[in-house]
Order: C-alpha cells, then structure tokens, then sequence
C-alpha cells in the first residue's frame, strides 16, 4: 500500500513538473509593423497592414531632419565652447573608416544592437540609416559592447 502511494505521488509530482515547463515555455512572436519590431507572446495579427518604409522615404525623412538641424545651427546664436563630449557629432564628422555602401545590407528599420548580426553591419547602418541607436556615447564606433570592441567580433 505504501508503495501505490508512492508510485502515485511520483506519477503526480512528475505531472506537474511537466505542466510547469510546457506553461513556462510560451513562445515569443516577432513582429514587424511599420518598419518597428516588437516582440510579443501572441502571434502577430495577420489583419494588421504591414509596411515598411522603402529606402527612399527613409532618405528623405533623414535629409530633413539634417536640414532642420542645419537650420537651427545656423540661426542659434554661437554657443559657449564646450567640451566635445557634451554634443552628439554629425554625420560628416564620423570616421572615414565606417564602410560606405555595402550591397550586403540594407536600412530596413532596424535601430538598436541587439538587433545587428556584425561590427560591419552596425557600421554600415550607422553611417547610412537614418534613426539609428547604435552609438551611445557619440564617438563613431557603434555597438561597443555587443559587437565592435568584443574580443570575438566580427
């Protein structure tokens, strides 16, 4: 009799050990929805229009907002010297040792490093997309640490 129970006991806990893993296990969707990824733990809502932004409009949004930039530069009264540090720099004052156009890639929304495969990637769409949030601390070099300063970077 004491044995039945056990068995039993053992039958049980081992049914809900299970139970808690497959529970805990919930996969996660990725989803695209104009040009933004999220991830979520319900599939993506295939009604929903996706639309990512051609290459073309991603330009143009860029060269106005540079045009803005250059604008308010221009009409601001000259600041106060300040430390290089303290200003983000702008495109033309990156190194020229980011790559330029590498038919590889492509701007197609991502922003972030957790989203880049390689140093070379992250480069590329730090001197080519707009939008980009790969270089923290403004000194050119994107991704430094996940990709680009790792000893096992690409």
């Amino acid at each position: 009799m004491a044995v039945d129970y056990l068995q039993r006991l053992a039958i049980s806990l081992t049914l809900l050990v299970l139970s808690q893993l497959v529970h805990g296990a919930n996969a996660v969707h990725k989803c695209v929805f104009n040009g933004t990824v999220t991830f979520q733990s319900s599939p993506c809502p295939a009604d929903a229009p996706v639309r990512r932004p051609t290459k073309d409009e991603l330009n143009a949004e860029r060269k106005v907002r540079l045009s803005e930039a250059a604008v308010q530069s221009a009409s601001a009264p000259p600041a106060s010297v300040s430390p290089s540090y303290a200003r983000p720099r702008q495109a033309e004052e990156r190194p020229s040792t980011m790559p330029s156009r590498d038919p590889g890639f492509r701007c197609d929304g991502r922003q972030h490093c957790s989203q880049m495969r390689s140093c070379t990637e992250a480069k590329y769409f730090l001197a080519n997309c707009p939008g980009v949030k790969l270089d923290g601390n403004h000194d050119g070099v994107p991704c430094e640490q996940q990709w680009c300063t790792h000893p096992f970077a690409k």
